[in-house]
């Protein structure tokens, strides 16, 4: 505190002495001393002894299979390495002790067979691991999206199926359609022999 008051008062000196005036320039006012600050003792904290038994903290545990397993997928996941992550994932179902839920990790198994690096998507391990999500964790928040993803998926091997059927009917009328031409030219030719 009074070393702002000290400030306060250096500052208003300082404006006063190099004020321009036109008058005559008038007495000023002596400084008053300001008060030495106050002195303030603080008291030294007691040490006591230490404790005859010293607590010692145990290193942490090392994490379980299943949780390391579950760290990579999620790892390679996150990382785009989808084949790692299917793998990852395996192995982690393959250790998770009954009864765990495993919803995400389900899911997550299933799109990495989806996504994978491989040159076709494995969509009939995909179909049968989101069956398993949708049969078994019918409340989860998964449960709708694999719902959604098997849909689409069979409305697609549908398409896919009208469309090997129309082409197929399409490659049969184009072979009945080149037959009756064929047969057309042979009766043409047969009358242009003809006298």
């Amino acid at each position: 505190m009074w070393a702002k008051r000290l400030a306060a008062h250096v500052a208003g000196t300082l404006l006063i002495l190099t004020a321009c005036h036109k008058r005559a320039p008038e007495a000023l006012p002596l400084v008053a001393a300001l008060p030495a600050p106050p002195v303030v003792a603080f008291p030294l904290p007691r040490v006591g002894p230490l404790p005859d038994e010293l607590v010692v903290i145990p290193p942490p545990a090392a994490p379980s299979p299943a949780a390391a397993a579950l760290e990579q997928a999620n790892r390679s996941f996150s990382a785009g390495a989808y084949d790692q992550a299917a793998r990852a994932y395996e192995n982690y179902l393959r250790l998770l002790p009954p009864g765990c839920s495993c919803d995400q990790e389900l899911f997550r198994l299933g799109l990495s067979y989806v996504l994978r690096r491989s040159p076709n998507p494995d969509w009939q391990r995909t179909t049968v691991v989101f069956n398993q999500l949708v049969r078994e964790y019918p409340g989860s928040s998964f449960t709708p999206q694999a719902k959604l993803i098997l849909e689409l998926r069979s409305k697609l091997n549908h398409l896919a199926a009208d469309t090997a059927l129309t082409t197929k009917q399409r490659d049969e009328r184009i072979r009945q359609l080149n037959n009756e031409l064929d047969r057309l030219k042979k009766i043409d030719s047969d009358r242009r022999k003809r006298p």
